[in-house]
């Protein structure tokens, strides 16, 4: 039923209202709007402001292409023809301090109206603070507007306004009564719908303000925290919920049902179709950076100076079938932990409790050392912290570690894709490709007709440039089948004991970085969604809350043409 009410003019049409807002010094309020809509019937248009309280409309003003529009005061005669309100506008007077801004349609068709009217009392005085809760778009739309803006500008001639925190703000602000979002920059506070206004859509406004940025020429009854508490009942300013009515779960749960996964299935077959392409044609390299995007050739020789680092961000930002970094950074964390075991940093233990997990001790007295990677540095440095006093890395640790400090890795696989640049970047194409050769060698390593056992040292490099790739386990398992004793040999010379240590290894250093990453990835959208939920409901903008909004002053219901 809401939903047809928004139709009953088809041909009707509220493309956008763009309103701005100007406070003054002494709580005064000019308001300007632009109507950019379509008109198809009536002989006016007409907003109904009720409950002004202690403020008052005045200097209610029309301009449409320049031209300021005839005022009739607060005499203004609804039953006059078209031709008779062209170019007029006027107020009429309902019950108590209620009215109707109206004016003229001229003509039908396309419009763009400008109007202006000053709110006296806008901002009042509440004690310990100055505010307002005023509605500035009506519910029980005639035909729903498209889109709707309302920006706040100083003009009070104190400092700008400015939130950095609770504790560190002059300005709070809220918006209720439609879906959209709100936001402070350079002291403009803007509240903006992001979907067209429904039957039940509203606009208001409730903002808070240190004492002494305004002098209020009217005293509110009551206290702003009464105001407050009234307007944010039924709101998810403090739930952290979204805050939906029955009809907005409905309309979702429409449009999810009805349009989302068609599209969804439409970008994943596209995308399927894409990395299929890419992958059975080879052509998945990014030819700016190779001279070629597809790369068959195989290359034996380290390269990249046997950098990991340098061998992630190569990849990630050349090869199109990789599209999440993170997802490939435990790789990376793995190889880092395979290189420092087989340096000798890290020894390998059993675990006590459980035979068939193993635990990494760093050893002591090699705390301090400098790394020329610079991103093995940082993750060396956070390893050994989260393995504490005992130098003990166990299961999970790392993980927890993580979890406490997600802002900060969260950051790692942006920060080693910037460092691995600069060791890959001066390259040429040809030496890029190498990159991608040596992949294609260690993967095809069985599938070659002639191969020679590498020696050991040169193996552990392999072994290590293998995980930063994600294909270790691959890499040794192929290995071993076809040198078994050269297996043992590099199994030993790598501190590992023994062929199946060596595997439970690469398993564990595997499962705990992703892990790691996982659980760091978890715990920085939980604190930022948590951050921006503190942040709206301590006045600080970000979505506005459909729900709520109760009380305040000024709006009404419905308005448009008639």
């Amino acid at each position: 039923m809401a939903s047809a009410l928004c139709h009953l003019a088809s041909a009707q049409e509220i493309r956008d209202i763009i309103t701005k807002v100007q406070l003054f010094h002494d709580g005064n309020a000019l308001v300007s709007q632009i109507w950019d809509l379509t008109a198809t019937e009536g002989t006016e248009w007409y907003i109904p402001i009720d409950n002004p309280g202690k403020s008052r409309i005045t200097h209610f003003t029309v301009i449409e292409n320049g031209v300021e529009f005839e005022s009739d005061g607060d005499q203004w005669n609804s039953k006059r023809s078209m031709a008779e309100k062209t170019q007029r506008c006027g107020i009429v007077h309902k019950k108590g301090d209620d009215i109707e801004l109206c004016w003229g349609l001229g003509s039908y068709g396309d419009h763009k109206f400008g109007i202006l009217y000053i709110i006296e009392g806008l901002v009042q005085d509440y004690g310990d603070c100055d505010g307002f809760h005023w509605h500035f778009l009506n519910d029980e739309w005639y035909v729903c507007p498209k889109h709707a803006s309302v920006t706040f500008v100083n003009k009070s001639g104190s400092d700008a306004w400015y939130w950095n925190s609770e504790e560190d703000s002059n300005v709070r602000f809220w918006g209720f009564g439609m879906v959209g979002d709100s936001g402070i920059e350079d002291g403009v506070i803007t509240f903006e719908s992001t979907e067209p206004l429904r039957y039940k859509s509203f606009f208001s406004a409730m903002m808070q303000f240190n004492k002494g940025m305004f002098e209020p020429k009217v005293t509110a009854d009551g206290t702003f925290e009464e105001l407050k508490k009234e307007a944010l009942e039924g709101s998810d300013y403090d739930s952290g919920d979204d805050g939906f009515d029955q009809e907005k779960a409905g309309r979702i749960l429409l449009i999810i049902i009805l349009l989302i996964p068609a599209l969804f299935i439409l970008f994943i077959i596209y995308r399927l179709l894409c990395m299929l392409y890419w992958k059975v044609s080879g052509r998945h390299y990014d030819k700016k950076i190779f001279g070629k995007s597809k790369i068959s050739d195989w290359w034996r020789d380290v390269p990249l100076e046997g950098n990991p680092t340098a061998l992630f961000s190569l990849l990630c930002t050349s090869d199109k079938l990789i599209t999440n970094f993170s997802k490939r950074f435990p790789n990376l964390v793995s190889a880092y932990f395979l290189k420092w075991i087989q340096d000798g940093l890290l020894a390998v233990e059993r675990d006590a409790d459980k035979f068939e997990r193993v635990n990494l001790r760093f050893v002591k007295g090699k705390e301090d050392l400098q790394f020329n990677d610079y991103m093995e540095g940082v993750v060396y440095r956070a390893a050994l912290d989260a393995a504490g006093e005992n130098l003990l890395l166990e299961k999970n640790e790392f993980k927890s570690w993580s979890y406490r400090h997600d802002s900060t890795v969260v950051t790692w696989p942006n920060r080693a894709i910037s460092s691995g640049e600069a060791v890959w970047k001066p390259l040429s194409q040809e030496e890029r490709c190498h990159a991608v050769e040596f992949k294609n060698y260690l993967s095809d390593f069985t599938l070659m007709d002639q191969r020679e056992a590498p020696e050991v040292g040169l193996w552990k490099q392999y072994m290590v440039m293998a995980a930063a790739m994600g294909i270790a386990d691959k890499v040794a398992k192929n290995f071993e089948k076809l040198f078994p004793q050269t297996m043992e040999e590099y199994t030993r010379n790598s501190n590992m004991t023994d062929v199946a240590t060596t595997y439970l290894v690469l398993s564990s250093l595997n499962d705990s970085s992703r892990a790691m990453m996982a659980s760091a990835i978890d715990r920085d959208a939980q604190r930022q969604a948590a951050a921006a939920q503190a942040r709206r409901s301590s006045g600080g903008g970000g979505s506005i809350s459909f729900g709520g909004g109760g009380g305040g002053f000024g709006g009404g219901h419905g308005g448009g043409a008639r």
